[in-house]
C-alpha cells in the first residue's frame, strides 16, 4: 500500500504534492514581489490621483457655490430696495427699501471670511445669514452705486481656487 502511494505521488504533478515535498525557489520568490510591488504602485498612483482630484472638484464647487448663493440674496434684495447707502469699517453698505420698513446689510466677517447678510425690519435685527463662506479678505467683495444700478464683485477662494463674479442689480425705482 505504501509502495502505491509513492507511486501515485511521483506521478502527480509537482504543486499537488505535499508541502514537504516542493519549495519555493529565490526567483519565484522575487517574480511574487516584482508583481506585488506593481499592483501596489498603481492603485497608490491611482489613489492619489483621486484624492486631488476630489480636493480640487470641492474647492471649486465652494467657490461656485459662494457666488451663485450670493447672487441670488443680492439680486433679491436689490430687487426689492430703492436705495443703497455706503457703508464704513467692516460694513459694505446697506439696501434700503423705499417705505424704510426693511434694510438689508451686508458685511464682512474676518473671523469666519465671510460675507454676511444682516436683516432689520423696523431698525431691529431680525436674521444673520453666511452668504459666501470663503472670502479671504474685506477687499474680495466690493459695492458700487451709479444711479439705480448696483454693481457687486466679489471674489471667492477656496484652497488654489478662486473665481470672482462681477454681478450687476438695478435697483427698484422710486
Amino acid at each position: 500500500m505504501k509502495k502505491l502511494f509513492t507511486v501515485i505521488s511521483e506521478r502527480m504533478p509537482e504543486f499537488l504534492r505535499s508541502p514537504e515535498e516542493r519549495g519555493v525557489t529565490l526567483v519565484e520568490t522575487l517574480v511574487a514581489i516584482a508583481i506585488s510591488v506593481l499592483v501596489f504602485s498603481v492603485l497608490s498612483t491611482a489613489l492619489v490621483q483621486f484624492v486631488l482630484t476630489t480636493r480640487w472638484g470641492n474647492n471649486q464647487l465652494q467657490v461656485t457655490s459662494d457666488i451663485q448663493v450670493a447672487s441670488l440674496w443680492l439680486g433679491r434684495d436689490a430687487l426689492e430696495a430703492a436705495s443703497f447707502t455706503p457703508g464704513a469699517g467692516s460694513v459694505y453698505g446697506t439696501l434700503d427699501w423705499a417705505d424704510g420698513s426693511q434694510q438689508f446689510r451686508y458685511t464682512y466677517d474676518s473671523t469666519a471670511g465671510a460675507l454676511i447678510r444682516e436683516h432689520f425690519d423696523a431698525g431691529v435685527l431680525q436674521s444673520r445669514t453666511t452668504i459666501a463662506r470663503h472670502i479671504l479678505n474685506q477687499p474680495d467683495v466690493s459695492f458700487l452705486i451709479t444711479g439705480q444700478l448696483l454693481t457687486v464683485s466679489i471674489t471667492s477662494t477656496s484652497g488654489a481656487e478662486a473665481e470672482t463674479a462681477n454681478l450687476a442689480f438695478a435697483l427698484r425705482a422710486r
